[in-house]
């Protein structure tokens, strides 16, 4: 049964979620072409640089090969080049209890159909056109959510 409380809830711990991270929320809610999106965000590049020399630094650490930590270096230097601001969409399923299964069971292929025709939508304005886009999910089951990034993917 469909719990508003729950679901406003959920977006709102999903938002924190968001923010903690570096994203800047642009909409929540957002309605266009007859679908919502749950919440529209934008990460920086720069925040995302971060993210990635972070990751790659561990990479280095743990890598065993001198050859692998040359290429991962080089990585490193490449990878700000390739960056860009990103434009992501993430949707929200909330659940008090997993009696129905969790959030991510929710999302179904009618449902990523229309999440990237409001995509589409979006990507008319001219603040959202020179950004590359990804579709995340985030499920607050119990209060607790888990993000995933890049959950689904479309030719856009």
């Amino acid at each position: 049964m469909f719990n508003e409380r729950t679901w406003k809830e959920g977006e709102k711990i999903t938002q924190e979620y968001m923010k903690k991270n570096g994203y800047k929320i642009v909409y929540t809610n957002f309605s266009c072409v007859g679908v919502e999106l749950d919440i529209v965000a934008i990460l920086a590049k720069k925040v995302q640089y971060k993210i990635e020399k972070n990751r790659i630094k561990q990479e280095i650490k743990n890598a065993k090969d001198i050859k692998i930590k040359q290429n991962l270096m080089q990585k490193l230097k490449n990878i700000k080049k390739s960056l860009t601001d990103l434009l992501v969409i993430t949707e929200v399923k909330a659940r008090q209890n997993e009696k129905f299964g969790s959030g991510f069971d929710a999302i179904s292929t009618k449902k990523k159909v229309n999440i990237i025709r409001g995509a589409k939508f979006l990507l008319k304005d001219k603040k959202f056109q020179d950004k590359q886009i990804r579709f995340d999910v985030a499920s607050v089951d119990n209060g607790k959510v888990t993000y995933i990034e890049n959950a689904f993917d479309a030719n856009i």
